[in-house]
């Protein structure tokens, strides 16, 4: 009998350690899994936040170019009205120096808007109407469909892209 009861502690006993190390391996597997869970939390974190620097840095950009081509918009009004102004006065100043002048400033402007990127459109009287290109302020009876009669506001044009379409008088045919 004595056998027994020194048999069974040691069964009891064992039986505890094994419910204590399952215990322990399941605390082991539920913080293997909660670390598991934060480092991707982590990663996805990081990654959202180098997404957010990157459009922030595009919208930056995009934001700096808005205003660029609005500021260009406005020097190019400023340039075609100085322009308006020197053909309005050549016939009526006689002073030669205040003419030079007035169209120094005027060279100046284009200078300052040619820096930016932006050319004068090529448009000239003959040239093909192109409604991409053109446009279209008045008509007048002529011999040719389409043609440019005459170039009000010449047009710029950016990498490629119209920025500002050039105002032309287009001959229409006569019927």
């Amino acid at each position: 009998m004595a056998t027994k009861k020194t048999k069974e502690p040691k069964i009891k006993i064992e039986e505890e350690v094994i419910k204590e190390l399952d215990s322990r391996d399941k605390e082991i597997e539920d913080l293997i899994k909660t670390k598991d869970d934060l480092e991707n939390k982590l990663k996805n974190a990081l990654s959202d936040y180098q997404n957010f620097k990157r459009r922030i840095e595009t919208e930056k950009e995009n934001n700096a170019d808005v205003l660029n081509n609005l500021l260009l918009r406005d020097f190019i009004n400023m340039s075609d009205n100085l322009y308006l102004y020197i053909k309005h006065i050549e016939k009526t100043i006689k002073d030669e120096n205040i003419l030079m002048g007035i169209n120094m400033i005027y060279e100046e402007s284009l200078n300052v808007i040619k820096a930016q990127g932006v050319t004068l459109s090529s448009v000239k009287e003959g040239d093909t109407f192109s409604p991409l290109l053109h446009e279209v302020v008045g008509t007048v009876a002529g011999e040719d469909e389409n043609k440019i009669r005459e170039v009000v506001r010449v047009g710029y044009e950016k990498d490629g892209k119209v920025i500002r379409p050039a105002r032309v008088i287009v001959e229409k045919k006569e019927n």
